[in-house]
């Protein structure tokens, strides 16, 4: 079903502007699986028709959601639906760079372990996953210039990804989120994270070719999707010797390509 054969309902008198309500509508389609990652959004005729308000109006809804990643515009194309790929990974999940450098390039990967184990207690209240459950554990080395900086520990539930398995995850084509979101119809919308200054232990120094206790940064990364569940948790360690954190102030998913 388009969402142009959906009726929505747009309180002309209540206090909330009509330019969020047509923004909940529409993120409202995404929450139950009426509009989809990659899928081209009606033009804004067709919006001003459905919703039943002015140009302006749409255009401030458009505008908001592509300023919080949800939409992206490509120019003579129209507006999407974000997708995870090479691209969004490097804008907005890949936040290193050499030193003396603001440009971003895409990391060597390397995997370095797959297995499954029983979920404990922490990972089960996070992934909301039943007692006696496992995880799929997957480590992953990410570097620059044929040198390795950054440890990630990434774990899902094994329920959630049934099918998974070590080839299919060393073998992919594209990023992790863009296997969930082909593989497994799992779109991660947002992520928290928390960055710590840590030393290594042996197991990452040992990894990552440095001395044991070097400084290094500890960064806990939950990944959510539109209906607010938490799918992934992932811990990076990043040694930055050569390497710094960047992170533009008005960067966003919906910056035109």
């Amino acid at each position: 079903m388009s969402i142009t054969d959906l009726k929505f309902d747009i309180d002309r008198d209540s206090k909330t502007p009509m330019w969020l309500q047509i923004r909940n509508e529409l993120f409202n389609c995404l929450y139950r699986d009426e509009l989809r990652p990659g899928q081209l959004i009606p033009n804004e005729k067709t919006l001003v028709e459905l919703f039943n308000v002015s140009i302006g109006t749409i255009r401030k809804a458009i505008g908001v959601l592509e300023k919080e990643g949800i939409l992206i515009r490509k120019q003579g194309l129209g507006t999407f639906v974000f997708q995870h790929d090479n691209n969004s990974f490097l804008f907005e999940y890949f936040h290193f760079g050499l030193n003396g450098s603001e440009e971003k390039k895409s990391p060597d990967v390397e995997m370095i372990s797959f297995g499954v184990k029983k979920a404990n207690k922490a990972e089960s209240e996070a992934l909301k996953i039943s007692s006696g459950g496992h995880v799929l554990q997957i480590y992953n080395k990410l570097g620059l210039n044929n040198k390795f900086y950054i440890v990630d520990k990434i774990v899902i539930s094994q329920a959630k990804f049934p099918s998974l398995t070590e080839e299919m995850f060393k073998n992919r084509t594209n990023t992790v989120y863009n296997l969930y979101q082909n593989k497994f119809n799992i779109f991660i919308t947002n992520c928290s994270e928390k960055i710590k200054a840590i030393s290594s232990n042996e197991k990452i120094s040992g990894l990552l070719n440095i001395d044991l206790n070097s400084p290094i940064l500890k960064i806990n990364r939950i990944g959510h999707t539109y209906h607010n569940e938490i799918i992934e948790l992932r811990t990076s360690y990043v040694h930055t010797s050569d390497i710094e954190y960047i992170q533009s102030q008005n960067s966003t998913f919906g910056e035109t390509i």
